[in-house]
């Protein structure tokens, strides 16, 4: 019977901290914003639809994205679990809080934004700069089979 018990106990004690550890992953998201990444992504879905109605959307948002997005949250926990102790995230949030914390916060958008238009000439010149070097030395050969087909044209 104390065997039981015992085992009960800590089944509760183990859903206590799950509970908390998720309450401690959502806070750390609302700080370092990644809940407003979510916003920007529901605001690119609108943007996709421009014929749904601004009250169709509020609907949509309640009745799907936000149990979409709650969804997410409940699989992104093990991730997190497996990377970081609840002590980790506290410290995280402890972070978040802090003067630079909310600095980050607020300007990793930007940069991220920025940062992803860079990166997106830099990856298109870098492309450009592989294919004239394989094309210099004769190395991008379309594979057999286009080549005799390009060939008997």
């Amino acid at each position: 019977m104390l065997n039981i018990l015992f085992l009960f106990a800590l089944t509760i004690m183990g859903n206590a901290q799950t509970e908390e550890y998720a309450a401690s992953i959502l806070k750390m998201q609302k700080l370092n914003g990644s809940l407003a990444t979510y916003d920007m992504i529901f605001n690119q879905l609108k943007k996709a639809k421009p014929n749904v109605s601004d009250s169709a959307w509020t609907v949509v948002k309640k009745d799907v994205y936000d149990i979409q997005v709650e969804k997410l949250n409940q699989q992104l926990i093990p991730v997190y679990q497996k990377h970081f102790t609840l002590d980790d995230i506290k410290a995280l949030i402890a972070f978040y809080e802090s003067p630079i914390g909310k600095k980050l916060a607020e300007k990793t958008p930007l940069i991220t934004g920025e940062s992803m238009q860079i990166s997106q000439k830099w990856g298109m010149a870098l492309m450009q700069e592989i294919q004239s070097y394989l094309d210099k030395r004769g190395l991008d050969k379309p594979p057999f089979g286009i080549q005799k087909m390009k060939n008997n044209k």
